[in-house]
């Protein structure tokens, strides 16, 4: 902040200023202050109409402008400079003699940035000029800030989104393993701590993995970032999923900022033995059911966060898996959101909504899941979201 203070003082020395007065008297008195204070660009204008043909060329950081002057008045020029879009933010010094409430409140809402009532304190001039033109100068930096800002947001966005499994990886996924496989994420804000993956473990078994890290925004995104560096330097198909999970909290515990931490499962589909293993950190229960079945059993999803302790350990669960199951594995945006009524759907809610909307296709049924709920959710989400539909 120093340094954006540094460059201001040194851009108001070459600011140009437009004095308008009508009284030659005035406008060197006005400029002799000025330039004694280290302003070095000072112009003139008689009236407002001169003052409205200079504007364009000079580009002034701030008008000093009188009220009451021949051709056109301050009042004429203040009402066409506030309606040029790209006047409307011009710093405007009103020079007035009027003494009278009514008559000040006039001036400010013609567009005055502030007013000086005549006679004139220098001391007082220098100040409302400097005062105008930093806080437009602070202003301009700031908003070229947040655009810059956004823009590196968003390329970092698509960058994380470059994470997740690609639509080619994923239909190569069902058409290999005979399943249907569909996903959503929806960050909270421009990045999310939100992230899955798919691990081709053999000819027969493949792995879905869904990491939530604490909180959002950056910080949260910066964890997937390194989660996915884990991920792509282990090999899956040499553990089982607590293992699996074991050896990721192993390093990201290392990288982990204190205080924070990721739930995660990870579950192994095997189609020649139809099972499902997978084990959990503190993950939401994934629901498996059967197509022609309404009964939805309710996996464990409970364990230690990863990034919590280093040495942890976590369980294999296994569950059958024939033809005709489905697996949804969701972040807890799904389970802690408030909705409408004000009450989150927790997992009954979830669970009602799964029976509902089950078919044979993954994407319509994770399609009609969801929009189901985002019938009723707040937008934005207080949290990120990420939700996988599996079915074989």
């Amino acid at each position: 902040m120093t340094n954006v203070h540094q460059q201001i003082k040194e851009t108001l020395k070459s600011s140009p200023i437009l004095v308008v007065d009508d009284d030659e008297m005035i406008r060197l008195y006005l400029a002799t202050y000025l330039q004694n204070s280290g302003f070095q660009n000072i112009r003139f204008a008689e009236n407002g109409a001169e003052a409205l043909a200079s504007i364009s060329e000079l580009c002034p950081a701030c008008l000093v402008l009188d009220i009451n002057m021949p051709v056109m008045d301050g009042y004429e020029a203040l009402k066409r400079i506030r309606s040029d879009d790209n006047l409307k933010d011009l710093p405007v010094l009103v020079v007035t003699g009027h003494d009278s409430r009514d008559e000040r409140n006039d001036i400010m809402r013609a567009g005055a940035s502030n007013l000086i009532s005549k006679p004139i304190d220098g001391d007082i001039l220098v100040e409302r000029v400097t005062n105008l033109i930093e806080r437009e100068l602070l202003f301009s930096q700031l908003t070229e800030f947040h655009a810059r800002l956004s823009t590196e947001l968003s390329y970092a966005a698509e960058m994380q989104m470059d994470l997740l499994p690609t639509a080619n990886e994923i239909e190569v996924v069902e058409d290999t393993y005979g399943v249907g496989l569909a996903s959503q994420s929806k960050p909270s804000s421009e990045l999310g701590g939100d992230s899955w993956a798919i691990e081709v473990i053999d000819e027969n078994s493949f792995g879905v993995l869904i990491a939530d890290f604490s909180g959002h925004g950056v910080s949260a995104a910066l964890n997937t970032f390194k989660l996915h560096t884990v991920v792509k330097r282990l090999d899956a198909s040499k553990m089982s999923p607590a293992q699996y999970i074991e050896a990721i909290n192993l390093e990201i515990s290392g990288v982990m900022p204190i205080g924070q931490y990721c739930t995660m499962l990870y579950a192994v589909v095997n189609t020649k033995d139809n099972t499902l293993t997978f084990s959990a950190a503190a993950s939401p229960s994934p629901l498996v059911g059967h197509i022609d079945n309404s009964e939805i059993l309710i996996g464990d999803g409970s364990g230690l966060p990863v990034g919590i302790r280093a040495q942890s350990t976590y369980e294999n669960q296994v569950m059958d898996f024939p033809p005709g199951s489905y697996l949804f594995l969701y972040s807890d945006a799904l389970l802690e959101t408030e909705l409408n009524d004000g009450s989150p759907l927790n997992l009954e809610g979830i669970v009602e909504l799964v029976k509902v909307h089950r078919t044979k296709n993954a994407t319509t049924s994770l399609d009609g899941l969801l929009a189901a709920f985002y019938q009723t959710a707040p937008d934005p989400l207080p949290d990120d979201l990420t939700a996988i539909w599996l079915s074989r």
